[in-house]
């Protein structure tokens, strides 16, 4: 039987990617570092990597990618533009997106860092027929990538990036994508995610129950205003939706 959400039962669950389904610290965190750091040499301005991550949302004193940054739920277009109105002496936009797009797709999954065992969650939540689905501010592709990687590729019905045509995180459109695709209503979508984008998202696409998770770069305080709930990890959204 499907869980019940705020408004009825809930048939469809969404996840955001980094930080909900991989821990997002161990999995992006050294590679906006290493891209930093390498293009920074390429320019011959080392010392540009710091400062380029700091303004973008990396705390210089922890080292950790602070909540609601460029870093933490930015995508690519927008990140690369915010160094080059830094540092003009880097590659022009048109070049510079796609090297950072690559570049963080092969590290990240050389570092993917999967919180717990996504099939057997993913396996138990279609064993309650709901439609399942992945809406990222990464690209689609890499989002394809990773989910092959952690071998639950096969079990989501729908997958969009921020380049997919459907607008990116905080705006609806690629939750509302997924509804008109497996042909549910908002209310009966779960968004579950770990920035306030994603949870943004969710309330403007009309979701009955929008979750938050503590595996990315929000606390508790960030994400308990913005969510019907807050729980642990993943792991943990099926139950708290009432399933």
């Amino acid at each position: 039987m499907a869980g019940e959400s705020m408004t009825g039962p809930v048939r469809g669950i969404v996840f955001d990617k980094d930080g909900t389904l991989i821990d997002f610290e161990r999995s992006w965190t050294p590679v906006f570092v290493e891209s930093a750091a390498a293009l920074a040499d390429g320019i011959g301005r080392p010392e540009m990597a710091s400062v380029w991550l700091q303004v973008t949302g990396r705390d210089a004193a922890t080292g950790k990618v602070l909540p609601d940054t460029l870093l933490a739920s930015g995508t690519t277009d927008v990140v690369a533009a915010r160094w080059k109105a830094i540092s003009p002496e880097l590659p022009g936009l048109d070049e510079l997106v796609p090297w950072l797009d690559e570049f963080w797709e092969r590290r990240v999954l050389e570092l993917l860092s999967p919180v717990g065992d996504l099939v057997g969650l993913l396996d138990g939540l279609l064993a309650h027929g709901l439609r399942l689905g992945v809406a990222t501010n990464d690209t689609e592709r890499a989002a394809h990538a990773t989910l092959g990687r952690l071998g639950i590729a096969d079990r989501l019905h729908f997958v969009a990036g921020y380049d997919s045509g459907h607008g990116a995180k905080p705006e609806p459109g690629m939750i509302l994508a997924f509804c008109a695709a497996m042909n549910l209503d908002p209310a009966e979508v779960a968004m579950v995610g770990d920035s306030p984008a994603d949870l943004a998202a969710g309330r403007a696409a009309g979701c009955g129950r929008v979750v938050g998770v503590l595996t990315g770069t929000s606390p508790m305080e960030v994400l308990a205003p913005l969510a019907d709930v807050v729980v642990e990890d993943v792991h943990a959204v099926w139950g708290a939706l009432g399933g």
